[in-house]
């Protein structure tokens, strides 16, 4: 609420992104390691989150699918991402390539606006020299949809007027003809 808070807006919500990704990982709610890390040649930290041969770091980023601020520690990280798919002109099974890299790296990708809501959260897998995505998955896109879905389900659904209409007819019609069965007038001919 001060002039100061407002500077370190940005850096506080950074903070808090990385505190409880990495609180998400160590109760076991996440299944990766996280850990903090010093940049060698900056004085900040991030937050590095691993499981089996990929490490991601987490960054903020203005747009969904945008890239992070430059910075020479993640341009030395993208250069392992650099899996073979020909080898001697034959295509290489996925499989194989993979298991030739020893660390693919990517980000865990957010963005917030000014009152803090999460407008963007992504997992995305950066080419090693260029800034084009080997792969990028939308998070919050697919939970948003998912959560919808599931409220969607659960709403009752609301009658058709038109197929209760003819549910009646279709009542009422087989009660006339249980009466006049009932009643010896099988079909109208006594």
């Amino acid at each position: 609420m001060t002039d100061v808070g407002g500077d370190l807006r940005g850096l506080l919500r950074r903070a808090a992104v990385m505190w409880r990704l990495g609180a998400l990982c160590k109760s076991g709610e996440l299944p990766f390691s996280a850990v903090e890390m010093q940049i060698e040649t900056a004085p900040v930290h991030l937050l590095s989150i691993a499981s089996r041969k990929v490490e991601l770091h987490v960054v903020r980023t203005d747009e969904s699918d945008g890239f992070p601020a430059y910075a020479e520690f993640r341009q030395d990280r993208r250069a392992s991402n650099d899996a073979d798919l020909f080898e001697d002109g034959k295509l290489v099974p996925l499989r194989e390539a993979i298991a030739a890299v020893p660390t693919l790296y990517g980000w865990l990708t957010w963005g917030a606006d000014i009152k803090g809501v999460v407008t963007h959260l992504g997992l995305a897998m950066p080419e090693k020299d260029r800034n084009a995505w080997l792969a990028y998955v939308d998070v919050l896109k697919r939970v948003t949809a998912r959560e919808r879905l599931k409220q969607e389900s659960a709403k009752p659904s609301t009658p058709n007027p038109a197929l209760l209409l003819k549910f009646r007819e279709d009542i009422a019609r087989a009660l006339e003809q249980n009466s006049n069965i009932e009643g010896g007038e099988e079909d109208g001919n006594g």
